[in-house]
């Protein structure tokens, strides 16, 4: 696919306690000629990636991908969140270059920090949620939103139907229920004999609901983690106790009755064990699949 993945040196690097990775991500981006430029919202800084003016057309739909740049204190954020950042900056560079092939493609990029800040500071303290306010502000809330997080580990492409408790007749909730909708057919079509849809731990996406904006979570898990996912979802007649264990993180108290039905891939986040060792092989190319996928897509604009 490409040099310098998260099988890398590079990548290594980018792990290293105290480095800056905004200045990281901004000096490659630079260095392999995307437009890059940082947009500070409620004292958070985003990497904001829009190419040249033919990439875009009006008449079609915007398709807009996020990747979480921060990570949790003293941990290496191996899975959360580096692995989809770095698939992100070499999806914008191929873009960029046109080694993709194709010029029109409706894709910005962005890469947010604060995702983290809503586990101590609730979600109004997340980044995306003031970049939800933002967006909303500039009229971009009909734009098609990706959320890529925790994509380095596991065999299986999931399709997050967090969010989806939304009331399906209100215009948040059609948008949801559209965008589900249209990431499925796509996650089909990438990876047809893995992929599966089941509820995740919400990343971006809660700020960005929390201002009114439809976002769609894409991850990977192992099949064996993500099959036992989808039966303790089945099991919790429900939904509502198991989609809160995750919310409330797997050390409350609510969490305890599903702690065997929490992948081990989610129990590494925010430990020393989210490290390089712990990615796989087999999820890269996933999430690259996905992304080709999407590129391809080219919808009208309702």
């Amino acid at each position: 696919m490409y040099e310098n993945g998260i099988d890398s040196a590079l990548f290594r690097s980018f792990l290293a306690p105290g480095v800056d990775r905004l200045e990281f991500i901004l000096a490659w981006l630079r260095s392999n000629s995307v437009p890059a430029q940082t947009v500070e919202l409620a004292k958070r800084r985003h990497i904001v990636v829009r190419f040249e003016a033919l990439s875009y057309d009006p008449r079609f739909r915007m398709k807009t991908l996020i990747a979480h740049y921060d990570r949790a204190d003293n941990t290496p954020g191996a899975n959360d969140n580096s692995a989809a950042c770095f698939m992100l900056m070499h999806f914008s560079r191929l873009l960029a270059s046109g080694e993709f092939g194709r010029r029109l493609h409706n894709i910005r990029i962005i890469f947010t920090d604060g995702e983290e800040a809503a586990v101590s500071g609730g979600i109004a303290a997340q980044g995306a949620y003031a970049l939800g306010e933002g967006l909303r502000k500039l009229n971009m809330r009909d734009d098609d939103i990706y959320v890529f997080d925790a994509c380095g580990r596991g065999d299986t492409l999931i399709v997050s139907t967090s969010g989806m408790e939304y009331d399906a007749d209100t215009k948040l909730g059609k948008k949801l229920a559209a965008l589900h909708k249209r990431a499925s057919v796509i996650a089909a079509e990438a990876s047809p004999h893995s992929w599966i849809r089941i509820p995740t731990p919400f990343s971006d996406n809660a700020g960005l609901l929390a201002a009114g904006i439809a976002s769609q979570v894409i991850t990977v898990l192992p099949h064996e983690e993500a099959s036992m996912v989808l039966g303790a979802s089945l099991a919790d007649v429900s939904g509502k106790n198991f989609r809160s264990a995750l919310e409330l993180g797997r050390r409350s108290e609510q969490a305890e009755k599903w702690t065997d039905s929490i992948p081990h891939t989610w129990k590494l986040m925010h430990t020393i064990g989210d490290n390089a060792e712990s990615l796989t092989a087999e999820a890269e190319p996933l999430i690259w699949r996905f992304l080709s996928r999407l590129t391809e897509k080219i919808e009208p604009a309702l």
